[in-house]
């Protein structure tokens, strides 16, 4: 049977594989080299270009493949709500990305890894080629990453052999435990329809006026594991908010990692689930609150006083 090639109806990469068609059509899985895999709807194929975030999507989706991640099947309304969710890196964030991504792709120091900008600027969460290269060359200059035998080889070639260096492996490690130089906020909370509007409302916005980046867990709300882009998304973040209405345990889990980390972790709960908190962690100071605008409040005080302002 011939190979079946598409286009990614992601990142309109042209000639895609085709992995399987499933339910007559309505569900096909790619094999993108620009997202990796993933299987979604014919009806959601076009919300990444109406909500203009096909690069952020392509990033977020070759990411979690990077990772080892599972993706769930993209149907509109889940599209819909990572639309939402996609964090806004910064430049120097988007450095550190790129990164990460080439430890990931690295089989031991010293190896190099072949890399093709038109398939892997989505690694730098880049919007085309050329941001890519300027991250690139970016670390480059920073003396992070080298081309392989650069006296024969160049940025100007199709193919970027690049390399680690001892200071590039170096700066990995502290990436991890800098926790001061970092922007994001991880949030950890219920996703019961009841509390959608206390993160859009509440939490999101007092986190950003305090100048940090709000990241909400955008997979099943009610895991009693951590998958690994979880743990990664902790381990990027300055402090966590952990709200624990409706007593999830997926929440409680993700703030104890945190806490195991050092990551400061700010409690809150609705006034009337105070009751019901875990014996463990009513030793820590909760945010009680009442209503969007109190909550919102309280919390923006709250980070100010004990985190600080960027």
């Amino acid at each position: 049977m011939q190979e079946e090639l598409r286009q990614c109806p992601i990142c309109d990469l042209d000639d895609q594989k085709v992995l399987a068609v499933e339910d007559s059509g309505e569900r096909i899985t790619y094999d993108c080299y620009r997202c990796g895999s993933f299987t979604i709807t014919r009806s959601s194929r076009k919300i990444p270009k109406n909500e203009n975030k096909s690069a952020e999507l392509s990033a977020w989706l070759r990411e979690r493949n990077l990772l080892g991640v599972e993706i769930p099947l993209l149907t509109s309304t889940f599209l819909k709500e990572i639309v939402k969710t996609l964090p806004v890196y910064t430049a120097s964030e988007k450095q550190n990305k790129l990164l990460k991504a080439l430890e990931k792709l690295t089989e031991y120091p010293g190896r190099e890894v072949i890399l093709i900008p038109e398939h892997d600027l989505s690694l730098a969460w880049a919007q085309n080629e050329t941001e890519f290269n300027y991250y690139l060359k970016s670390l480059m200059d920073r003396g992070l990453v080298e081309i392989s035998n650069a006296k024969t080889r160049s940025l100007d070639d199709l193919l970027y052999p690049m390399i680690i260096t001892t200071a590039g492996w170096e700066r990995l490690e502290k990436t991890v435990s800098d926790i001061s130089s970092k922007l994001q906020a991880f949030v950890a909370m219920s996703f019961d329809n009841e509390l959608v509007t206390i993160y859009e409302n509440s939490i999101s916005p007092a986190i950003e006026s305090a100048g940090f980046r709000p990241y909400r867990v955008d997979s099943d709300p009610h895991l009693d594991r951590i998958d690994a882009k979880i743990i990664a998304e902790i381990k990027n973040s300055r402090f966590m908010v952990a709200d624990v209405t409706n007593q999830k345990s997926g929440v409680y889990y993700e703030a104890g990692f945190a806490h195991g980390l050092g990551i400061p972790v700010i409690w809150s709960v609705r006034h009337d689930d105070l009751k019901n908190v875990h014996f463990d962690t009513r030793q820590y100071n909760h945010i009680v609150w009442e209503d969007e605008t109190d909550l919102r409040d309280k919390l923006k005080n709250f980070i100010l006083a004990t985190i600080g302002k960027r």
